[in-house]
């Protein structure tokens, strides 16, 4: 792996190193707040960058490392953690999804106009009834098997193996506690909430809740996330030890491209300054 994230370090301080000569001092612009990634980071101390570096340069840097940790821990994760891989695809699958204005709605509220009366003169932007008819599973990434659709089986208390290149969905079949069964698997979340003119309104079925996590399941997940942690920090350090071979160039660039920058802007700003007022 230190071979590998050597080889990356090394491509990403040249793509920098190609960078650096296209930025001027004249482009940057003043922060609100301190950068989370540059603050204290190890990175930029690896890197060499003291507090005379504008804030610009490191970021460019730093957010290219950045960049090389987070593919490795995706590509740790997808081979050896399915729990974790399975949350972020069912994360991912519901941002994708959006706000849906007609389901999650308790009981009191089932029924109701989603919307005011319009008012004459005062458009709305949009509605929440035009929301509900959008389609709702355009680019929706389908359901994992493992969590949705399961049958009440044995239960499997054992631990999954996280260094298995591969894993198989079955295996994880009772980690998940099943919804009630008394709630068909092919009813509507919610009837419409707006009552048919003439008829009384009745309220719809309450949306299936998810399923809930089994205490096995529960620690088995804590315990892949804690792996992934452990990665990440692996990935951090052998990282910051290969840029530390990158000094000498980094050094190089700065005192070349940007230290001049940096000295004519301060030049200029000790001309415009007014001399103090002899007494």
């Amino acid at each position: 792996m230190a071979e590998q994230i050597e080889g990356r370090v090394s491509s990403a301080v040249d793509a920098w190193l190609r960078w650096l000569p296209r930025w001027h001092i004249g482009t940057a612009r003043g922060r609100t707040r301190p950068c989370r990634m540059c603050l204290g980071s190890p990175v930029a101390t690896a890197a060499g960058f003291d507090h005379d570096v504008p804030h610009a340069v490191q970021h460019a840097l730093l957010n290219r490392m950045r960049q090389i940790v987070d593919d490795d821990v995706d590509e740790y994760t997808a081979r050896n953690l399915p729990l974790v891989t399975r949350e972020l695809r069912l994360a991912e699958a519901q941002e994708a999804r959006g706000y849906r204005p007609e389901q999650g709605l308790d009981p009191e509220f089932q029924g109701l106009d989603l919307d005011p009366e319009p008012e004459p003169g005062q458009p709305f932007l949009f509605t929440l009834a035009g929301l509900a008819g959008m389609p709702a599973d355009a680019g929706i990434v389908p359901p994992d098997p493992t969590v949705v659709g399961r049958s009440t089986g044995a239960t499997s208390t054992t631990e999954p193996d996280v260094a298995a290149a591969s894993f198989d969905p079955d295996d994880l079949d009772g980690w998940l506690l099943p919804p009630d069964s008394a709630t068909p698997t092919d009813a509507p979340l919610l009837d419409d909430p707006r009552p048919a003119a003439g008829s009384e309104h009745r309220p719809g079925p309450v949306p299936r809740p998810e399923p809930e996590y089994s205490d096995e399941a529960k620690a088995a997940l804590r315990h892949e996330i804690t792996l992934a942690g452990d990665h990440a920090e692996s990935v951090g350090t052998s990282l910051c030890l290969a840029l530390v071979q990158h000094r000498p160039r980094i050094a190089e660039a700065l005192d070349r491209l940007v230290a001049p920058q940096v000295d004519e802007l301060l030049a200029e700003l000790s001309r415009a300054l007014e001399q103090p007022r002899s007494r």
